[in-house]
């Protein structure tokens, strides 16, 4: 999954070229086995209908459908075949973290101190110890519900978050409420929770660091505003504001005549200090509303020491200037204060709901790090409590294509089973989107009965077809739960790929999930009435 080439910015891309794979690689319209009753004939002709419309031709899919509690399979059509999951694997991440850490473990973001305070002084170091909290963002509002805009502010056109910097905020001030009003020392950031790592987010091969340090996703925004004349460069401006760096604009503000070039970071400085100076180029159009770029800090340990010292001053604590110092090891000290996160079950929904790509590559490590106890290769640990939940999933530990992106259905609704029968199953499949109600499903299916009834995961991948520059490969998903009137839930897993040009790849994905949706409509309505 990490080496993707995907041709749009979205979910999990999957490997270049990726198909189907499987011993039955018939069409679409293969023949599917049910349970024999009138329901399940009715639900196989509606899925039948559903699949086989024209815009889906020559599209391949396969999907199945149980009652976890029975083991009763109500639908199966190429359950072995090997489909590629996209953002749906994220489920196994998901429940692999809920497995080793349960889903009320929280995350706690120490300050510390290395010396006395004296009168108000402190003579020695302030440190900020990273806990492995996702959630340092300002998402989670004083009601206790969470900012999960569409798109996610790590996603290409996502707008920034309204206050990044709340929980560092806070931190600043219950230093100040300590009786700290100057520091003598440094602000220093001690990320011994696991070493840091470069991991790639596919969305046109980006790269983040992987850190137990995240303060607004890792991300800063270059917001885009047109000149007032045409010709003038736009300006461009940090969001959050902060000293960590400064964007120079080399964006034109054009008539809109011709196609405007695509807003890129073109160069990123490295200072002295450890700031960055970032250009940013292309054209926007006059009178268009202000774009955002994101811009991934490469050190993120350095960035929140930064915005932590710049919300201390504004509290009223006093710092000397450029004291910052960042993914510093086991730097011991007396606390002053903490932010306890929420719990896991709220902390995945991110990953789940929104789909950010940036925490699902995090989540591994937190997992092998805290879980495991391995700072070292905490990515490695949490591989093996992955495999141990696969084995009691009954779920081969290495299956066949995972390595690329590939399961079968078969593979989900063993896992979903499995899940089914934890303690935290509630909490992870709360942690999914609703269909229409939530997530990435929020505008699916919005007046069906199963509206708020259909948990599950979303999958889209697109990649360029061998040997083309116009012609792309869809690849959507859908797995998760579906609660019935009766009380009842059952499992599904959904998969289709499909050919369409470039033009056409991302209005053909909004048709299959909604498609996808449909079935998980008539699975509802069909079981429901048993």
């Amino acid at each position: 999954m990490l080496g993707a080439v995907p041709i749009i910015a979205g979910q999990w891309a999957a490997a270049p070229h990726a198909q189907a794979r499987g011993p039955n690689r018939a069409s679409g319209t293969a023949p599917a086995t049910t349970t024999g009753t009138a329901t399940a004939t009715d639900l196989a002709a509606r899925i039948q209908q559903i699949i086989t419309r024209p815009t889906f031709a020559g599209s391949e899919w396969g999907m199945a459908i149980a009652d976890p509690t029975t083991g009763e399979s109500i639908y199966a059509s190429r359950p072995d075949d090997l489909f590629v999951a996209a953002s749906s694997m994220k489920i196994f991440i998901a429940g692999t973290a809920f497995d080793a850490l349960g889903a009320g473990h929280r995350f706690r973001t120490a300050i510390r101190r290395t010396g006395p305070v004296v009168h108000g002084t402190l003579r020695g170091d302030l440190v900020l110890s990273a806990g492995g909290d996702l959630l340092l963002s300002g998402r989670m509002q004083p009601d206790g519900t969470l900012l999960l805009p569409d798109p996610d502010p790590t996603y290409p056109g996502g707008a920034p978050l309204p206050d990044p910097f709340r929980e560092i905020r806070g931190l600043a001030l219950r230093v100040h409420e300590a009786g700290i009003r100057r520091i003598e020392g440094r602000v220093v950031v001690d990320t011994s929770l696991f070493t840091e790592a470069r991991e790639g987010i596919a969305l046109g091969n980006a790269q983040i660091t992987v850190s137990p340090m995240m303060v607004n996703d890792h991300v800063i925004h270059a917001a885009i505003t047109p000149a007032p004349t045409i010709g003038a460069l736009a300006n461009v401006a940090a969001m959050p504001a902060t000293a960590y760096l400064r964007f120079t604009s080399q964006v034109t503000t054009v008539d809109g005549t011709t196609r405007p070039r695509p807003l890129t970071v073109s160069a990123d400085a490295s200072e002295p200090d450890g700031t960055h100076t970032v250009t940013i180029t292309g054209d926007i159009k006059l009178n268009d509303p202000t774009s955002y770029v994101q811009y991934y800090v490469p050190e993120p340990a350095h960035f929140a020491g930064i915005a932590l010292a710049e919300q201390l001053r504004a509290v009223g604590v006093a710092i000397p200037d450029r004291t910052v110092d960042h993914s510093l090891r086991h730097v011991p000290g007396a606390p002053v204060t903490e932010h306890v996160s929420p719990p896991l079950a709220d902390e995945v929904k991110v990953m789940l709901k929104a789909s950010s790509n940036v925490h699902t590559v995090t989540f591994p490590y937190l997992v092998g790090a805290i879980a495991g106890r391995d700072p070292n290769t905490p990515k490695a640990t949490y591989d093996q409590y992955r495999r141990a939940l696969f084995r009691a999933a009954g779920i081969d530990p290495d299956p066949t294509g995972a390595s690329e992106g590939y399961y079968t259905p078969d593979t989900y609704l063993r896992f979903l089973a499995y899940v089914r029968r934890q303690p935290y199953f509630a909490s992870m499949r709360d942690a999914m989107p609703i269909m229409g109600r939530d997530g990435t499903l929020a505008g699916n299916q919005t007046d069906s009965p199963a509206a708020g009834h259909v948990y599950a995961k979303t999958g889209t991948g697109m990649m360029l077809s061998p040997g083309s520059t116009s012609t792309a490969v869809l690849h959507k998903a859908l797995a998760g739960y579906i609660g019935l009137p009766d009380g009842r839930w059952l499992t599904f897993a959904q998969f289709m790929h499909q050919s369409a040009s470039q033009d056409t790849a991302m209005a053909l994905g909004d048709e299959a999930q909604e498609a996808m949706a449909e079935i998980a409509t008539a699975v509802y309505e069909t079981q429901g009435a048993r």
